[in-house]
């Protein structure tokens, strides 16, 4: 996210002050205050309220020290009018006729101390540090509440967003697997099997919208593997010219000896792959597009400042800077949010950032937005380094050639009609024995009444009542040459399942067509025996 310059004037090195005072003699009484000061400063005077005003809405000084008494109105109203319009720097109001009354109507309107002028030489000094250390310390917890605030707002979206992709799987599959089911049984020159071909693109599609928004709710299905970023930007920068097109230039600045990451291929290709995107649609009349890539060592001061909720330590920055239109601070706080688009209607889906949020966010890592109107854009995910070495993937494919006939006996186990339906009509089709059951206690009946003991269970990982873990591990107990392939629609259903899911458990994630399905039901029947 974009966030503001730190306050220069936290740490009292250097402080930047605005004096509104018609006195001509305001900034030698100013300077004379502070020639002790234990920090430098620069020092503005003006006037009038008239043109204090706008120097104090452009933010461009740590603390403004106002006179009271003003030729066009008083201190009390300009710090009045300050605070209304959203400043909330540090006031500090000085008067040669103090008064109690004086004193609590400053303090009123917000004014950090009150200071008389005869006194400017004994205490101005000290209401300017106090009132920078405790205009630091409300900044620092107001950044934390809205840190909350907005990790509790997108967590609430991302278990929404989690929730509809789940639902959807469940129709996709069945979608899905109705239509290759009737494509299969058609004449191809049928012209209603062209019809039907494009029911299955539109599935399809609607598959990939489901896995964007799985990625925005860090719910989607990964297969991590141990990468250098840097080959994952040289792969794409092949595809660039018909990605953006040739009225864009671009730069890549890799950084040589980068660290490896531990995260999952595809999604990292999906990530680049949008954010590219994104910064190709904000220079539609061309600009400059740069990819770099760095090591960086984040301390607990750095990660703190830029309000990430990452551990210190050791990460890759994969950045795209584009040079195009920004965004201004409104869009800023809503970039990352599922279906936000400043697009046209039917140009976008408002997921592009939002599956970059979440698919680096699942990846351990964190994203910074940095963005201004008529400026461009820089966006950065910052990934964790691994010392882990690259290693075989844990969840082998089946071969592609497979057919995945058979005349195996098989348990299927699917709490959802339509999922148990298209999946057991595609199983039997191919020639398999198939046996439904709509939860475990019905499958665990069937399987102790049997003559025919199942070769191959296949279960939904989270149904009603006992869990497809719970129910596997109780039916291989019972049967020890029983063979498991599980199915889910998205990970949560993998952490509730009661502990973790065997990362080398096989598994067929949701929406799947009938080829994938009787492709991986082969593979898992065709592999070596366990060893006991």
């Amino acid at each position: 996210m974009h966030r503001d310059e730190p306050p220069r004037g936290g740490d009292l090195r250097h402080v930047r002050l605005l004096v509104i005072d018609d006195d001509p003699q305001a900034l030698p009484l100013v300077e004379m205050a502070l020639a002790d000061a234990h920090f430098e400063r620069t020092v503005e005077v003006v006037p009038t309220a008239a043109a204090g005003l706008p120097k104090i809405k452009a933010d461009a000084h740590d603390v403004y020290v106002v006179d009271h008494r003003l030729p066009d109105g008083t201190g009390i109203g300009l710090i009045h009018e300050a605070k209304e319009a959203g400043i909330d720097k540090p006031f500090i109001l000085i008067t040669g006729h103090g008064s109690g009354a004086l004193d609590e109507a400053a303090l009123r309107e917000g004014a950090a101390d009150y200071v008389e002028k005869h006194l400017l030489g004994t205490h101005l000094e000290r209401a300017i540090r106090y009132a920078l250390r405790d205009w630091q310390t409300n900044r620092a917890l107001r950044d934390r509440e809205e840190r909350l605030r907005h990790a509790q707002k997108m967590e609430g979206i991302g278990r929404l967003a989690g929730g509809v992709a789940h639902d959807f799987n469940n129709l996709l599959t069945a979608i899905i697997g109705f239509t290759d089911l009737i494509i299969e049984r058609l004449d191809p020159l049928d012209a209603v099997a062209d019809d039907v071909r494009e029911i299955r693109k539109a599935a399809d599609r609607a598959a990939a919208l489901t896995r964007q928004l799985l990625a925005f709710s860090r719910r989607q299905f990964m297969e991590p593997r141990v990468l250098d970023i840097n080959e994952v930007v040289t792969g794409l920068i092949r595809m660039l010219p018909r990605l953006i097109g040739e009225h864009i230039e671009t730069t890549t600045r890799l950084a040589p000896h980068l660290g490896r990451i531990r995260a999952d291929p595809s999604q990292m290709d999906q990530m680049l792959v949008n954010l590219v995107l994104n910064a190709r649609d904000a220079m539609p009349a061309g600009g400059r597009l740069t990819v770099e890539t760095a090591n960086v060592d984040l301390d607990d001061e750095q990660v703190a400042a830029e309000g990430l909720t990452i551990e210190p330590g050791r990460y890759v920055m994969l950045a795209i800077s584009d040079t195009g239109v920004g965004m201004d601070a409104a869009v800023r706080a809503r970039a990352f949010e599922p279906f936000f688009t400043t697009k046209p209607k039917g140009k976008g889906t408002g997921l592009g950032l939002a599956t970059v949020y979440g698919i680096v966010d699942q990846s351990g890592g964190a994203v910074t937005l940095d963005s201004e109107p008529g400026r461009g854009t820089t966006v950065r995910a910052l990934l964790p380094v691994t010392t882990m070495r690259a290693g075989k993937d844990a969840h082998a494919e089946p071969p592609a050639a497979l057919d995945g006939a058979g005349s195996e006996m098989l348990l299927l186990v699917e709490d959802n009609d339509s999922v148990r339906q298209v999946t057991a009509q595609t199983l039997r089709r191919r020639g398999y024995s198939v046996q439904e059951a709509r939860n475990a206690d019905e499958a665990i009946e069937w399987s102790r009444r049997t003559s025919r003991p199942p070769d191959l269970l296949v279960t939904d990982v989270m149904m009603p009542g006992m869990t497809g873990l719970q129910l596997a591990a109780q039916l291989t107990e019972e049967r020890p040459g029983l063979r498991v392939l599980f199915i889910s629609g998205y990970t949560d259903d993998l952490s509730v399942a009661h502990g973790q899911f065997p990362t080398s458990a096989p598994l067929l994630q949701k929406p799947f067509s009938p080829s994938q399905l009787a492709e991986r039901v082969r593979f898992v029947l065709d592999l070596p025996a366990r060893r006991t």
